[in-house]
Order: structure tokens, then sequence, then C-alpha cells
């Protein structure tokens, strides 16, 4: 029996399973990196071993070192990681340890596709076509294909080829991405499945010959090749698909001896369903197998690795579970970092339980710093009800009504899918979001404007309260002035860059403000304000944060969340660097230089690649110019914002715009990679101040809510420093933006006698440089190194 169990894994993960030995009796180990010295799966286990830097994690010897330091006879590794390394789980046995998973034979075995693949095909699982890419000659295909690296996933090494053309540049580039990324540049291709659904089956087995099929999971709703959105069971699998799915599935399990639990993913399609990969580990959405038949697979993990039996035949599946994950990125898909301020799901009956209508499974609480070095994964959101509408509707709603403030999250995309028509009729495939990309924000404009109205109301509220509790003038009225003249003021900036400028009075007659004729005020005090418009109430609940800049208030209501940037009426002086600089979008080494100084170049033409993330990144020309400078040579280490060169503008007439970094396409229907990675929150417009939530930010211009966010991943030097060339280091001047001389000027003199609420913030500088445009491909993410 297992006395003390260490989880070799962090966030979530450790928690889920710290939750099941709770119940067992079995005592917790936690390990930590420096990272995560105050995580809270750092303290909620009864010991905790330091394990030093970021990425000790992946790290075998100190992990069974802690293991021996804590006194632990056994290892979970939970997922991600060194979850499907043969080598760490062949270590802990050598150590003595009970290891939670897999032989190490079978980790291996199904840990190179080609040779998995071939060993699936004996055992009369379905695949598709092998065609080898040899790196000694050319290979001809004549239909599009999907180029994959044998070793690793999560989109890594693989490439979409549609045109035999460029089959050669699409191996080039896919073979050093897997040599970077795997330490392996073995590729294959095989025919690409446009429109299939990503289907998988969690089996379970335990050491005296019987393997449970637990029914199959949906996870064809993918960003980037990432899973978002899994549920159970599939809306298309009916019950003969389901028996010969999970036959299959059990073939493939006794045809490698396995023993635990583990997933064999399939593509499904008109043509049939075809083998994928196998995942010797438990997934990420474990949690709606666990709704929807009753089971703990954490508990049945550790209870087979015990020796126990399973029962003969499975549990009977009951209801439906819908999982949402949600990550802490931007609209474009780039993690954010930074102190997640308040996180609160209304509704959860359950954390990490069974049982639950709402369950919330959570590596994050209120005040959590989310850094740069790992997945950026907040929680799993997961929903069960008698069917899928209903579990839709559950989770659509929770989500809808969460409170996470100071980080930007991919909520609205989760929602806007969870009430897509499409996807609650169950049309469903990995393209889905190619196809419905961007689903309009909760918050429609409209409240928009009543969010920042409210936003102005409490920040007054909250100086009046302020003024009253410090004896300072609290006897006066919001706003006094001896000789009425001019409104109270509030200016924000909207999350879609929007500039929104509040003007109101408080009148004996009540709430005068313009633009919003027929709006009442009900209530208002510093956290809620309610208001009536066109004979409806509206409660807003605000919360401000402007200890940190610029500041951010955060207001929720039903008619969506809102993020707003205040606006300071008296800004800081503003850092600027060379316009025409093009900075990296992210921490990266730089793998090539494209041109030299002097070059012409067209607009969108290749400067420099990047490599960040184990993927290639094109930092493109914005227009047609002259290389005037270059600051980086191939193999320099560079930090988010850091000019790599200068391109001077063809003259005035010609097209302009900003740089682009593109990440190398990529594509994926096997489950992405999530690990240690870098966090990239450069956006359009980035700055150089700090946003919260986003990380330290450094680039051409100063427009609010933008942000980099400096983060290392998996081979970076998180000790290194800034490489600014001479020409683009920056350079701080003062700077007077429109809100400064409006704050000064003769007209607007008055606004110095208007109260000051806590709804004003640093107004930052005018936006002087190029922008950070597009990515494109694949977005490392997922599992197999999630954290």
């Amino acid at each position: 029996m297992i006395g003390r169990l260490l989880v070799a894994n962090r966030g979530e993960i450790a928690r889920r399973v710290f939750r099941t030995c709770r119940e067992l009796g079995i005592q917790t180990v936690a390990v930590f990196t420096d990272a995560d010295a105050s995580a809270p799966h750092t303290a909620e286990a009864d010991q905790a071993v330091r394990l030093g830097a970021p990425l000790a994690y992946l790290d075998p010897e100190r992990i069974v070192e802690a293991a021996r330091r804590s006194g632990a006879d056994a290892i979970h590794p939970g997922y991600g990681f060194l979850s499907e390394n043969a080598g760490f789980a062949r270590a802990v046995l050598d150590a003595g340890l009970t290891w939670i998973g897999p032989s190490p034979e079978a980790v291996a075995a199904m840990g190179r596709k080609i040779e998995a693949k071939a060993l699936m095909a004996e055992a009369g699982v379905p695949v598709l076509p092998t065609i080898p890419l040899s790196p000694d000659g050319p290979v001809e295909v004549t239909a599009p294909v999907l180029v994959k690296a044998s070793a690793g996933g999560g989109g890594r090494g693989m490439r979409v080829v549609r045109d035999p053309a460029d089959l050669a540049g699409a191996v080039e580039s896919a073979r050093r991405e897997a040599l970077s990324a795997f330490g392996d540049g073995t590729l294959f291709a095989e025919p690409l499945l446009e429109g299939a659904r990503h289907i998988e089956v969690q089996i379970l087995a335990d050491a005296h010959g019987t393997v449970w099929a637990l029914g199959e999971r949906e996870c064809s709703i993918q960003r980037r090749h990432q899973k978002v959105i899994e549920e159970a069971p599939s809306p298309a699998v009916t019950p003969e698909l389901r028996r010969e799915l999970s036959e299959a599935a059990i073939r493939a399990a006794r045809a490698i001896g396995y023993q635990g639990a583990g997933t064999v993913e399939f593509l499904l399609s008109d043509e049939g369903f075809f083998f994928l990969e196998m995942n010797t580990r438990l997934q990420v959405e474990h949690p709606v197998t666990e709704c929807v038949y009753g089971v703990d697979l954490v508990r049945l993990q550790i209870e087979v690795a015990e020796g126990a039996h399973l029962a003969a035949l499975p549990p009977s599946p009951v209801g439906h579970a819908i999982e949402a994950r949600l990550y802490a990125e931007d609209s474009t898909g780039r993690p954010q970092s930074g102190v997640l301020h308040r996180f609160e799901i209304p509704g959860v009956d359950g954390e990490f339980g069974l049982g639950a209508r709402l369950r919330l499974d959570s590596g994050v609480l209120s005040g959590s710093e989310i850094g740069v070095h790992y997945d950026p994964m907040l929680a799993k959101v997961v929903s069960y009800g008698r069917d899928r509408a209903e579990a839709a509707r559950r989770l659509a709603d929770a989500l809808a009504r969460a409170r996470i403030h100071g980080l930007t999250t991919n909520r609205d995309l989760l929602v806007g899918v969870l009430r897509h028509p499409d996807f609650l009729s169950g049309a469903l495939d990995t393209g889905f979001l190619d196809r419905h990309p961007a689903p309009a924000p909760l918050a429609g404009p409209e409240a928009v404007r009543l969010s920042a109205l409210a936003a102005a109301l409490a920040g007054a509220a909250a100086n009046r309260a302020a003024a009253r509790r410090d004896g300072v003038l609290g006897g006066l009225p919001s706003g006094w002035r001896n000789v009425p003249s001019q409104p109270q003021r509030a200016v924000f900036h909207a999350e879609d860059g929007g500039r929104l400028e509040i003007a109101y009075r408080l009148t004996r007659d009540g709430l005068r403000a313009e633009g919003f004729d027929d709006v009442a005020l009900v209530a208002v005090d510093p956290g809620r304000v309610v208001l009536e418009t066109a004979g409806l109430r509206h409660a807003f609940e605000v919360a401000a944060y402007p200890g940190v800049r610029p500041g951010v208030v955060h207001v929720d209501s039903p008619l969506g969340p809102v993020r707003l940037t205040p606006v300071e009426r008296l800004p800081e002086p503003a850092a600027r660097v060379t316009p025409g600089a093009l900075p990296a979008p992210m921490p990266g080494t730089v793998l090539r230089v494209e041109v030299k100084p002097g070059d012409v170049v067209e607009a969108g033409q290749p400067v420099v690649v990047l490599e960040a993330m184990k993927m290639e990144h094109l930092i493109v020309s914005p227009a047609s110019g002259t290389v005037a400078a270059l600051h980086v040579t191939p193999g320099a280490q560079v930090e988010a914002g850091v000019p790599l060169a200068v391109i001077e503008p063809s003259p005035p007439g010609e097209p302009d715009g900003g740089p682009h970094a593109e990440t190398t396409g990529t594509e994926s229907t096997t489950e992405p990679a999530t690990g240690p990675r870098t966090g990239s929150t450069t956006g359009p417009g980035t700055g150089s101040t700090t946003e919260p939530g986003t990380g330290s930010t450094a680039g051409p211009t100063t427009e609010p809510g933008a942000a980099a966010g400096p983060a290392t991943g998996a081979g970076s030097d998180p000790d290194r420093g800034d490489h600014h060339g001479a020409d683009g280091r920056p350079e701080t001047t003062p700077e007077t933006t429109p809100e400064t001389s409006a704050a000064i000027s003769p007209e607007t003199g008055a606004a110095f006698s208007a109260e000051i609420g806590p709804g004003i913030g640093p107004e930052i500088g005018p936006e002087v440089g190029p922008e950070i445009g597009r990515e494109m491909g694949a977005n490392p993410g997922g599992e197999a190194t999630q954290p």
C-alpha cells in the first residue's frame, strides 16, 4: 500500500491528485521550482521540496531525489512534463518506488509515431498511410498531406502541404523545429483529412488482464491545434460506432501490455476512423469522463498501481459533461502574465470533485501570480447535465458571470462557442474555430459605455468615501464648484482600443450624463452602481485596482464583463524608440538574418527569423523601404521589445504599417504540447509600461492596454539581460499628450477643481512606432508538456 505519494507536476493536476490522496489517507508531497514557491499546489501538500530553476520539473534526477528526501514511496507524473518519458518511469522503478502509470516499455512503444502506427496496424487498429520523408532525397506527394514529427507532438514540427511545390520548404522548416523541440528531426507525412473530428477513448487497464473502455470524448474544438472545449459523449458517435471505437482502443492497449489510465486518439471522418496517437497518461480533459461515468480516475490509477483488480465490466454512462479550458491569453492566443487579482466562478458546487453540476479544477486562486515559464491555463470549468443542451447552457452562463480580474483570458471565445448554433447542433470538426474565429465580445458597445459610466460614478463615490474617512472636505458633494461650469470627467480606454470620455453632473434632479439621456442613477457606492435605462435596471459591480500602472477597472454585470484602463490627466514621461524599429514580439533566439544594411525590402519581406517557444517566427518588414540598421546576429538571445532592425520607409505615399511576426504555420490534429513556454503578449501598439496581467513590456509605442511579457521557455536563459542596439535604445522624453493639453488648457482649467476619482489612471504617451502584428500558425500549448 502506498503511504506517501509525490506528484511530479504542478498547478491544477497536482491539486487534483492531492484531493484523491486525502480521501484515500495517503500523505502528499509537492515539488516546486522557484517560480512556484507561493503556488497553491506548493502550499496544499503535506510536504514540499524545492527543485530550483523554473525548468527543474523536467529533471528526472531531481524528482527522484525529492522522493527520497521526503520519504515518498510512490510518484504520480500527472500529465505533461515527464509523464510520457520512459526513462523517467524506469528511473522511478529502479529507485524502488511505485510508478503510477504504464510500464516504461509501453510508454516507449507509443513515444514515436512511426513505430506506434506500425504497431497499431499489426493489432488491427485502422491507421492512415505513412509517407516516409527521408533527409537524403526528395519525396513526391500528389495530394494534400500533413508533415509530422515522429517524436513529440503539440503541433511542433508539423506543416500542412497542399501544393507539392511547397513540400521541400515545409520539410526543412519542420525538421529544424522538431530537432529544436524534441532533439529528433525524423519526419513523416500522412494524408490530410479535411473536416475530421478529434475523438478519443479513455481506457483503464489493470495488471490482471482487464481493460476498460470508458466511452469517448469529443475534442474537436481546437485553437491552433490546442484543445479548448471537450465533452463526453460525442454528439457524432452512435452506439455502434462507440462499440467499434472502444474495441479498437482495447486492442491498442492489449498490443503493448498497457496498465493504468491512458487515451487512444482517433480522427473521425466520412471515410471512417483512424488511429492518431496514444497518450500513456491521464489527460487534461479526464474530468468529463469522470462526470459521465461516476468514477475517480486518479483513485483507479493508484489502486491499479497497488495491484487491485478492476471489475469485469466498466460502469455505464449517464448524462453529458462539457469542459472549457480557461487560458490567460489575448484575442490572438498570445499568453498573458501578471497578477490574477480576482478569480471567482459562480455556481461551483465542487472543486476537483465528483457529483458536481459545476466543477472547477484550478491551479490558481485570487491573488495568484501568473508567470511566464509555464502553460497559461488558469482552470478547467466542467459542467454536467442530463443532456448536452443543459450542460452547454450551464457552462456558458457560469463563464459569462465569472469575475476574472487582472488578466485577459479566452473567456469570451469559450462562451461564444458554447452558445454558437453550430456547436449546439453538434456540427463540429477540428476546423470549427477557423470558420468561426472571433465571436463577438460578451459586452457589446452599449454595455461598454454603460460600464464606463458606472466606473466613473463608482470612482467618484470612492473618493467621497475616502474624503469623509480622512476628514478632508468630506461634507462637500461630489465635484462641488463655487461657480459650476464644467461637468466631472473620466476617460477610459476600452480593450478594443476605443476611447470613452464620460462627462456627468450629479444635480438635485439626479444624474445628468452627456450621451446618456435616458439613464438614471438608482444607487451608487464604490463597489456597486445601479443604473436604469429605458425602464430596465442593471447592477454593475465595479472593482478598481489603482495600485498598478496603468490602473485597471473591471466592471461585471449581466450585460457582460468589461475591462477599462483609466486615462491619467497628468501622464508620466513616455519612453520612445527609433521610428521604423522592428522590435522582437517575444523573447527568443535569432536563427537567421535575411537582409543586410542598405538592402531595399518590400512590405512583408522576411527580415529576421526568430525562434521562440520552440517555434520559428518570421519578423517581416512592415513596409517598403531600406534597411537602415541591423542590431542582431544569428544566435543572439533577445528579449521582447528589443529592436532587431530599423527600416527606413520609402518616400511618403507608399504603403506603410508595422512590423509583423509571422509564426511558421503548422497544422496538427493531435493534442498540442504545453509546458515551459514563453509568454509573449506583444500586440499592436506595444508600450514601455507595465499593464496588470500582461507582464513587463517594451516596444516602440505606448498605447495603453498593450503589453509584451518577458518570458523564457525551454532552452532559454531566464537571467539574460536586454540587448538594445545603439540606434534602438529606448530614450525617455517628456511627452505632452492630448489629455495633458486638455488638463492644462484655459478651456478646461476648471477640471483641476473636479474630483479625481480612482477611475482616473495614467495616460500613456502617443503612439510613436510601428505595430507588432499578426502571428500565423501553431501556438504551442495543450498537454504534452503542460505543467
